[in-house]
């Protein structure tokens, strides 16, 4: 058993599939700070507090690259279900795990916000999403959903293809080409999906690795390279995002910058768990677990802002101020109140599907007793 964790702590592919869960769940943390955060430093006063005031800023800011962590991860789980389900069985597990808790939410919504029929029904179906604006109603659900159904032909071709490195790049350069030819038909607010599709298909190459490739060792070299690709990343992501740079692509920012950041801080945050977990048993296994928690209410964390503080989040911030209580604090509370509905919105559609399913498995089992 110790040389099997010990063959893990030196493979960076499968120790991002075994913590998984905390990277997923720091992602989702991190999209809630973009999406609610209080600034904490507000008018400093020495050129210190100035600079921790643009470090929070910029910390705060790049917080929608979690969204490219999930679809990495999701690419890169997506190679696991694949092998375990037949087809129809694999779109029903993908899909039942996002659409309930999307649904409930856009319920929610449509009864606070006031929806019309067309409207609701548009939201749900994803057809707002491609025909009017990805924006219209929680995107990253029609989102992934779309890259769910493609995936089994994508994979299709890239199980038969020898050379797995290859056909990722033949992907996204087609990808490229495709985006080029498209820039002046395109609506602009689709290359907020569009852009992100390289980092799905690398995802799907990464669970190709960790299920493999687990001969391979990461040595010294190769996080000094991850850590300067997410060094790149960062200094991309801070031109990129406040000084408008370009090159060619229309949300360009969404691309370059976003996927260098996926494809590196994924190793470090996995490299850093298992330090953690080795170097110091119960602190690391605690910072493990309690991340982990998040990492399963991610998609919950992100609906419930979506459903509910979008309409909500000023009267309740305002009203948890009058209190005189400092930024930090009010902050705290908003992200307990969203993990706490996050939590009861998980735990009712886990429940829903066991409700489901129990006749099935009644009918499994007399079967097999007849």
């Amino acid at each position: 058993m110790e040389e099997r964790a010990n063959d893990i702590s030196k493979n960076g592919f499968l120790l991002i599939s075994k913590y998984r869960a905390v990277i997923m769940g720091l992602a989702a943390i991190w999209i809630h700070l973009y999406h609610a955060w209080i600034h904490t430093i507000i008018n400093p006063v020495t050129g210190f507090g100035t600079a921790m005031s643009s470090v929070e800023t910029y910390i705060v800011n790049i917080g929608n690259t979690g969204v490219d962590i999930f679809l990495l991860m999701s690419g890169m789980g997506l190679t696991y279900a694949i092998k375990k389900d037949p087809l129809p069985k694999f779109y029903f597990r993908r899909i039942r795990r996002v659409y309930l808790p999307f649904l409930i939410a856009a319920i929610v919504s449509a009864v606070i916000e006031k929806w019309s029929i067309a409207t609701f029904f548009g939201n749900i179906s994803g057809y707002n999403f491609f025909a009017a604006d990805i924006n219209s109603y929680c995107w990253f659900v029609p989102a992934v959903i779309t890259l769910y159904l493609f995936f089994p032909l994508y994979y299709l071709v890239f199980d038969k293809v020898r050379k797995k490195i290859v056909c990722t790049a033949v992907a996204i350069m087609i990808w490229l080409l495709l985006n080029i030819m498209l820039t002046s038909v395109m609506r602009l607010d689709m290359y907020g999906f569009i852009n992100r599709i390289p980092v799905f298909l690398i995802g799907i190459y990464f669970g190709y690795m960790s299920q493999n490739r687990k001969d391979i060792v990461f040595k010294a070299r190769h996080y000094v390279l991850i850590i300067l690709t997410f060094i790149a990343s960062l200094f991309l992501l801070y031109i990129y995002k406040f000084q408008n740079f370009l090159i060619i692509l229309t949300q360009e920012k969404l691309f370059v910058p976003n996927c260098l950041f996926a494809m590196s801080y994924p190793f470090l945050i996995a490299k850093l768990m298992d330090i953690l977990e080795r170097r110091i048993p119960k602190f690391g296994k605690g910072i493990v677990k309690a991340l982990s928690f998040w990492g399963m209410i991610s998609l919950e964390v992100y609906l419930v802002y979506t459903c509910f503080l979008v309409t909500f989040f000023r009267p309740i911030v305002l009203w948890i101020r009058s209190f005189g209580l400092p930024p930090v604090l009010i902050n705290l509370i908003v992200f307990a109140l969203t993990s706490l509905l996050a939590w009861i919105l998980y735990m009712a559609c886990t429940y829903f599907w066991k409700l489901v399913e129990i006749p099935f498995k009644r009918k499994d089992t007399a079967d097999e007793e007849a």
